[in-house]
């Protein structure tokens, strides 16, 4: 019974010292609830000290006393509203500071304004008015505070008011240079931006988000559950624009029947659906409180909840919205820092996505490498072997000690290529000397058909690098196979010019004309040839001249 008893306690033990630790260390991030409680403390040390300082000052004690039980009942009622419900905390701010101020004022008027022991507090007074205005009046709510200060110290020429006990404005100037340091301390500590970076870093730590594997749903999900700490999260998502949008529940809930309407317009905010309200939070970090939006209303519809937290990420052509149950409150830094949890794991999907597709086509490239070199040389050698033993079978009296040695050097030289192809190991950047190279290549090429090849260099540079004369290598041999096989070509002519900052190669050669080779659909497809020459920068241009089939290649020097 223990065990069960300690089993059922664990999750609600944990769950209670998690948000613990979130009231304790993130308390600098709330500054409207550090402004509450800070009030409320201004308020209970105003009691303590008018009350344990009281002395017989006819009317002006006695509205002393009930004007701070008033600020005491005021501050006392902000907190316990404030923390029932984020909307409610922030519809009653402005009332709460208006009154706060009110009484304030009134109880600088009855305590004897040009000697008040409570002036020291007309500073916190100034700041909680210049947190509900905007930024660009602040220097207008300071001078108001000053003409204000200045104008009650003249009220004593209008109503002389007896002055306060001495020790009471001792008591009180020290309680309030204790609660200055206080205040000061939290709000000026570790910076905004600071606190929200480290406790992201410490959710991600924490969370150990799982690898991201084909389908992505789970991956969201978890995440949003890491970020948001909530019991019901959902997601809907899509890697790229042009993809369909895809929904994911933790509480295994259908993808919406009649599409997903406005779900995809909600932004990152607080939604309750009990008070018709909606929190936006902009990029900021400033809650802006509005009707409830279209898209929190398709939220809290859709998962049948009151109260939920949404997030919205949009990383280039990466998009995502997700919701959280949770039980209100819900402040400023959870939404904050929520965005920002979500916001990395979604960064992270989509770089471990990119990497998965970067793979992917990097072997795609490998394999259409593998393809190209295999077709280019071992599948023409064989061609060129079936060539070379065809009169032999045939029976044709044909010297067979010259064709078996024939056989033996393209046996030689394709052992020698598949080497490379399994490990090429060319430094790219070397160049050649692109005549030597295709010589080699157009000699070993004649002897291997028996047919006549015949090299012309033209005068000037052909120099190149050792990458590109590999390809036109294997680019001639493609070529001379085709001439050969397809149309019965006894010589084929090469000729080798530079053209300006790149190398031009003509082949011609004496075969059946067929305009269509290049893209015929014989035993050797051309594709291979075109996309060798195209991945090199290059171009390939056929042509019929004088009945003779003459291709010509141009690619750059490097």
């Amino acid at each position: 019974m223990g065990d069960m008893r300690h089993a059922m306690n664990g999750p609600g033990e944990i769950a209670m010292r998690l948000s613990w630790w979130d009231m304790r260390a993130l308390s600098a991030l709330r500054p409207w609830q550090t402004l509450d409680f800070t009030r409320l403390l201004l308020a209970v040390i105003y009691a303590v000290v008018s009350f344990g300082f009281s002395s017989a000052r006819h009317w002006a004690e006695s509205a002393e006393h009930v004007l701070i039980l008033l600020m005491l009942l005021l501050a006392f009622s902000a907190v316990l509203l404030s923390s029932r419900s984020w909307v409610t905390d922030m519809r009653i701010r402005r009332p709460v500071i208006y009154l706060d101020t009110l009484l304030f004022l009134a109880l600088l008027i009855v305590t004897n304004p040009s000697n008040s022991p409570y002036f020291s507090g007309s500073f916190f007074v100034a700041v909680e008015v210049a947190l509900i205005v905007r930024r660009r009046f602040h220097l207008l709510v300071a001078l108001a505070a000053g003409t204000a200060a200045v104008g009650v110290t003249w009220l004593d020429e209008i109503a002389s008011l007896p002055s306060e006990p001495e020790a009471e404005r001792v008591v009180l100037r020290a309680c309030y240079l204790a609660v200055a340091i206080l205040v000061t301390g939290v709000l000026l500590g570790p910076r905004r931006e600071t606190l929200l970076q480290f406790e992201r870093d410490r959710r991600l730590l924490e969370g150990e988000l799982p690898p991201a594997g084909s389908d992505h749903g789970p991956f969201l999900l978890h995440a949003l559950r890491l970020a948001t700490r909530g019991h019901g999260v959902a997601v809907l998502f899509r890697l790229a624009s042009h993809e369909p949008l895809r929904f994911a529940s933790s509480a295994a809930r259908e993808m919406p029947a009649v599409g997903f309407g406005n779900l995809l317009t909600a932004e990152t905010g607080w939604h309750d659906r009990s008070r018709h309200a909606s929190i936006s939070l902009s990029a900021d970090g400033i809650a802006v409180l509005g009707p409830l939006s279209p898209g929190g209303q398709a939220w809290t519809a859709l998962l049948d909840a009151e109260t939920l937290l949404t997030i919205r990420v949009t990383i280039g052509t990466f998009e995502a919205v997700g919701a959280a149950c949770l039980d209100d409150p819900c402040h400023e830094d959870r939404a904050a820092i929520a965005q920002r949890v979500f916001e990395s794991a979604c960064e992270e999907l989509t770089v471990r996505n990119s990497l998965d597709l970067a793979h992917v086509i990097a072997g795609a490239r490998e394999r259409e490498r593998l393809q190209r070199e295999l077709h280019d040389s071992v599948l023409q050698a064989l061609a060129s072997i079936r060539f070379q033993i065809a009169p032999l079978l045939a029976g044709r009296q044909v010297e067979p000690l010259a064709v078996i040695e024939n056989v033996d050097r393209i046996a030689k030289d394709q052992i020698a290529t598949i080497r490379w192809i399994i490990n090429p190991d060319v430094d790219e950047e070397d160049f050649a000397y692109l005549p030597e190279t295709l010589a080699m290549v157009v000699r070993s090429l004649g002897e291997q058909w028996g047919i006549g090849c015949e090299l012309k260099v033209e005068d000037g540079n052909c120099a190149t690098s050792a990458m590109i004369g590999r390809e036109l290598s294997f680019a001639v041999r493609e070529i001379v196979a085709n001439a050969v096989r397809h149309a019965r070509a006894t010589m084929v002519n090469f000729a080798l010019e530079p053209d300006g900052n790149r190398i031009a190669l003509q082949v011609s050669d004496d075969g059946v004309p067929n305009m269509a080779r290049l893209g015929s659909s014989g035993a050797v497809p051309s594709r291979s040839l075109m996309r060798r020459i195209q991945m090199l920068g290059g171009e390939v241009f056929l042509q019929n001249i004088g009945g003779r089939t003459t291709i010509r290649i141009t690619v750059p020097r490097k």
